[in-house]
């Protein structure tokens, strides 16, 4: 019978929530050292670094005049697409005709060989649809000292954010507080102790 080789277990971290002790301190140490004062520097160009995890957002609603991004709204099911040869290779065949005829009757051509701005005025037409702009942002989710413990919160939570999450690096150079304790786990000064 074939021996089935498992991946080996990660070791223990405080970024995957495992409890502080003198293996998972000296992890932290290590990965701390790599992105505050040692070759991590270099991916993000700043030693006073804070790793943000932050999720996209999208704002709906923007008048069109003031948004190239169109997005088309069904809300009687809730769906939305972003483009229009996306709202069409989502249609059965059926949609697919009744839209050519729209087109037709608007433009005198099939869909998807009309203007954008033309198909998005058809599609604005839909019974229970609307053609609205939107805008991205990124939202502050959470905080942490390494970069490794930033995407362990993605990997953990991704399910929760299904538009996307990514790790934005700020700089804490003026986060004096934040900055010397830091500093003191860097050099030793703060140092893990077990319990007695």
């Amino acid at each position: 019978m074939p021996t089935i080789n498992k991946p080996p277990e990660p070791a223990p971290s405080l970024a995957t929530g495992h409890n502080l002790d003198a293996a998972t301190w000296a992890d932290f140490l290590s990965r701390l050292r790599h992105d505050c004062v040692g070759p991590g520097v270099y991916d993000h160009c700043t030693a006073d670094a804070i790793f943000i995890v932050q999720a996209k957002r999208i704002i709906y609603g923007i008048d069109t005049d003031y948004s190239d991004n169109r997005v088309l709204i069904d809300h009687c099911n809730e769906g939305e697409w972003f483009s229009p040869k996306e709202f069409w290779e989502d249609r059965d065949h059926d949609a697919r005709v009744a839209l050519n005829k729209a087109m037709q009757d608007w433009s005198s051509c099939q869909f998807m060989k009309a203007d954008e701005s033309d198909q998005w005025y058809v599609l604005g037409e839909l019974q229970g649809h609307s053609v609205t702009g939107w805008h991205e942002t990124w939202q502050y989710i959470s905080a942490h000292f390494t970069k490794d413990a930033a995407e362990a919160f993605i990997r953990r939570k991704k399910h929760d954010y299904r538009r996307g999450m990514r790790v934005y690096v700020e700089s804490q150079y003026y986060s004096w507080e934040f900055n010397a304790i830091k500093e003191a786990i860097l050099n030793g000064t703060l140092i893990y102790t077990p319990e007695r």
